[in-house]
């Protein structure tokens, strides 16, 4: 004979308290005390007890879930896979369920299908057909950067100040001696595109200076890399570097050595996104750390806080990288 499922008055029954308080302990809404949250939580887990959320669904046009969707081609790049698990450790704390939504073809015009109450979004655009299919749901949507072509139709963000962090990493490469900065950039096309390539040219032209940048992909290939980091030092008497998109750092490296550069003395180099690898290079790599489980934990967080109009009391959050230092920048 198959054990009966517990139930809701199960879990309240265990707790002391009414269903409608055991309810509201569960679906962390106001109205019941820390403590009465805390009892109800833990009659739950020791019943076993798993919420009914076709059922719930039914009764509240509520589905428990948000749709997660990253840029195309990004799986394989740590910060996305960062991001992607502070999303889903957040949820699991509220007892949603992250679905992790597919690309789109340029020409798809088809609405997206997926049964949840919302999405969160990085590094997006609504050139994207996904993104302009997400957005045309008209269910509320919490991003990571601000979603150009998107204005207006963002219920909450949590941003980065790219101004601040790419200037101290300046004023740091010029501290450790560089006076010729040059910058691998990714294409317009973000938020964080256009801010990081804006802050480099208003800083250079700040100090009289002409900018020296190339432009890669947003994930660009080892060779795109190289060729960009060798054009730049064949053509150009540059003593510092800065490569913006994720994974560049590795070939940037390479590329370096192989014009007779000495990385960390007379060529300092640093990469905007850290990633695990770079502390292993020789030498290790400076970089910024986005803290991505935070901000993908964080964008969780803004969209349960979004009211029944679907807004938020502080519609955008506002963190700044963290420069860790490495030899890559240690300067003669």
């Amino acid at each position: 004979m198959t054990a009966r499922k517990p139930t809701l008055h199960d879990v309240a029954a265990a707790a002391g308290v009414s269903i409608a308080a055991a309810s509201f302990a569960l679906r962390d809404k106001a109205g019941v005390s820390p403590e009465t949250r805390d009892r109800v939580l833990a009659a739950a887990r020791r019943l076993n007890y798993i919420a009914n959320v076709p059922a719930r669904s039914l009764r509240t046009a509520r589905y428990g879930a948000v749709g997660l969707y990253l840029p195309p081609g990004s799986t394989r790049l740590p910060y996305y896979t960062e991001f992607a698990f502070g999303v889903v450790d957040a949820a699991d704390r509220h007892g949603l369920s992250v679905i992790l939504l597919p690309h789109r073809d340029a020409d798809d015009p088809a609405p997206t299908t997926a049964f949840v109450d919302g999405y969160v979004v990085v590094d997006a655009t609504a050139a994207d057909a996904g993104i302009r299919a997400i957005l045309d749901t008209g269910r509320p949507v919490v991003s990571a950067e601000h979603v150009l072509g998107g204005e207006g139709r963002i219920a909450a963000s949590v941003v980065y100040d790219h101004d601040a962090a790419l200037r101290a990493l300046l004023e740091h490469l010029t501290r450790r001696g560089a006076t010729r900065i040059a910058a691998i950039l990714p294409p317009d096309g973000t938020a964080w595109s256009r801010e990081l390539t804006a802050t480099y040219d208003a800083w250079i032209a700040e100090r009289g200076g002409i900018p020296i940048s190339r432009t890669i992909s947003f994930i660009p290939t080892a060779d795109e890399v190289d060729a960009a980091v060798g054009d730049i030092l064949a053509t150009e008497r540059v003593d510092a570097l800065i490569v913006g998109p994720s994974g560049s750092a590795a070939p940037a490296l390479d590329a370096a050595h192989r014009a007779g550069r000495q990385v960390g003395s007379d060529l300092l180099l640093a990469a905007y996104v850290d990633e695990p690898m770079h502390g292993l290079l020789a030498p290790a790599v400076t970089s910024f750390d986005l803290v991505a489980r935070e901000v993908g934990a964080a964008c969780l967080e803004a969209f349960v806080s979004l009211d029944d109009a679907g807004t938020v009391t502080d519609p955008v959050q506002v963190m700044l990288p963290r420069l860790i230092v490495r030899a890559s920048t240690a300067g003669r």
